[in-house]
């Protein structure tokens, strides 16, 4: 369903025992689940076999059985609708209260065009080749016509929201069987789509990309009824994607911790899986991985993980989760020959889970089942001879990616790392020089996960360069007492090659503290006071002083 079972999810107590059903999708689930029993019984089986073929012509009258939908609970009504189009693969039915005041024949030649030519992305073929090439052949249970019906009528509004269309399984079924099921329903025993002309304009492009979202269901059907929701969903999101007008991509963005396989009919939870699915494709899909996983009986990340072995993708569902996680952040096509990168989709920031600038620092949180946690890091300001170190405490292994980013903003590398409980991972080695690094924390687990983190930053004694007595740097007085005037810091370099040379002064966790120009008597003066014009707090502090290439780093204390 594309924008219908939204406001269906209110009937479920009306509709059904609340005990046994509790959203509208597991209603819908529960349908198409039930449609199996009745076509794989004798009797559906003798009815399917004695049927004549059928075909329809411009001009045809039938009668079909829809929901009208400006009422809660929505009813079953009769609509006498008249056939307005004959394609290769479709008929195009118009109620014939809306012939004409709604619709007319323009409208259904330019549905038809897009159903049988051509797309928003390609004019080799129209949406209904584009999906039985993409996701597998159109179920043809009872009416012996490979054709799909598409139907317009007024589907209406409720309470300020309009409905799209709707693909319903109990057409998959005969009227006998659709009445003796849970909620008893009706059938016209044929493919059918369901659209709208009205309140909705039925030939804005947009509704040609949802008509190709419920043909993908249509087609599910056939290919695994009862295929997990984030699935089925994700599949029929594709479906607009290749028709050349996918939904927008928000509300995920903005909450990354939004599990991939729960579903919650939310507009984040189609985003999420729209951007999973087109992933997958644009990476792996070069034999029918995606078609084949629609006929996958397993389901879920079984499924998936089941086809990527069948298909002999070399990665595990969890490695590609990972790098689904990293890709949503990054969309480059730069780094590491496009793996983290969308080619038919262009992607907003993502929004961070936490933000740090200063070191030491600490944090915590909670990722849901198979989601992801963002947080950014800016090391810009520490000093090259500064390690960046970070403990982790998680409950449950999770996998962790380190994105470096250089000054810049072009990505140096990705690295990835699996942590489980008490770990401690070295993020930056002195001598290297980053402007930020953003850690991934992506969950590859059914359930949440807590983690707490703790980051420090030290300057590396290791590092600190000797040279003979034609190149020093003293300081006097060290100890510096704050109530003293200044502390001097006196170069001694015979080979000074810019005049304009600068001594920087760092604090234990590597931030800058003070830049100090040298003049031309090579010494500097520093009075004990930051950027801010506040006296630093006591303790240790570093010099460092680099003149083409040499450079010397040392430690004075302060004190008050």
């Amino acid at each position: 369903m594309k924008k219908f079972g939204i406001i269906l999810m209110i009937l479920i107590p009306i509709l059904l025992n609340a005990n046994e059903i509790t959203s509208f999708t597991e209603f819908l689930r529960d349908v198409k689940s039930q449609t199996i029993q009745y076509s794989n019984s004798p009797l559906h089986q003798q009815i399917k076999n004695s049927r004549d073929i059928r075909e329809y012509e411009v001009g045809d009258e039938v009668t079909f059985w829809s929901w009208t939908l400006t009422v809660m609970p929505p009813t079953w009504i009769l609509t006498p609708a008249t056939c307005r189009g004959v394609g290769e693969h479709c008929y195009v039915f118009v109620a014939d209260d809306q012939w004409d005041i709604h619709m007319d024949q323009s409208d259904v030649d330019l549905v038809m065009l897009y159903l049988e030519e051509e797309t928003m992305a390609t004019t080799e073929y129209g949406v209904i080749e584009m999906d039985t090439l993409r996701f597998g052949p159109i179920p043809d249970e009872l009416d012996n016509d490979p054709k799909i019906i598409v139907f317009y009528s007024e589907l209406g509004s409720y309470m300020g929201t309009s409905f799209d269309g709707y693909f319903s399984s109990y057409n998959q079924v005969t009227e006998a069987e659709a009445q003796t099921m849970n909620p008893p329903g009706h059938s016209n025993e044929c493919e059918m789509i369901y659209m709208t002309c009205h309140p909705l304009n039925p030939t804005d492009p947009i509704r040609i990309s949802v008509l190709a979202h419920e043909l993908q269901h249509m087609i599910h059907w056939l290919g695994d009824v009862n295929e997990s929701t984030w699935v089925d969903e994700g599949c029929a999101e594709l479906a607009m994607v290749y028709f050349g007008l996918p939904d927008p991509v928000v509300s995920f963005p903005n909450n990354p911790d939004n599990s991939l396989i729960n579903w919650e009919q939310q507009f984040a939870d189609y985003v999420k899986v729209m951007l999973f699915f087109t992933y997958l494709s644009e990476q792996y899909d070069e034999d029918d991985l995606i078609k084949n996983i629609v006929s996958e009986p397993l389901n879920s990340i079984s499924g998936i993980s089941n086809q990527l072995e069948e298909n002999e993708v070399e990665i595990t569902f969890e490695e590609l989760f990972t790098d689904w996680t990293i890709a949503n952040y990054l969309d480059d096509p730069d780094i590491e020959d496009g793996l983290y990168n969308y080619e038919q989709l262009d992607l907003p920031g993502f929004s961070l889970s936490g933000f740090h600038s200063s070191y030491p620092a600490e944090g915590s949180g909670g990722i849901n089942a198979w989601a992801t946690d963002y947080i950014r890091l800016n090391v810009g300001n520490l000093d090259e001879n500064s390690t960046l170190t970070a403990s982790f405490d998680v409950n449950n292994p999770i996998n962790l990616s380190v994105i470096y980013y250089e000054s810049s903003g072009v990505v140096s590398s990705v690295v990835k790392h699996n942590i489980s409980g008490l770990s401690e991972l070295e993020l930056i080695q002195s001598g290297e020089s980053y402007y930020r690094l953003i850690l991934v924390f992506s969950n590859i687990n059914y359930s949440s996960v807590s983690y707490s983190y703790e980051i420090d930053a030290e300057v590396s004694a290791e590092e600190q360069e000797i040279f003979d007595s034609n190149y020093t740097v003293t300081c006097f007085p060290n100890p510096f007492f704050q109530r003293a005037d200044n502390i001097c810091f006196s170069i001694k370099d015979i080979n000074i090659i810019d005049p304009n040379l600068i001594l920087k002064i760092y604090n234990v966790q590597g931030q800058l503290v003070k830049s100090l120009f040298l003049g031309n008597n090579n010494k500097a003066l520093w009075d004990g006071k930051n950027y801010d014009g506040k006296p630093v707090t006591n303790g240790l502090y570093f010099y460092t002083y680099n003149n083409n290439g040499k450079k010397i780093s040392n430690k004075f204390v302060v004190l008050k």
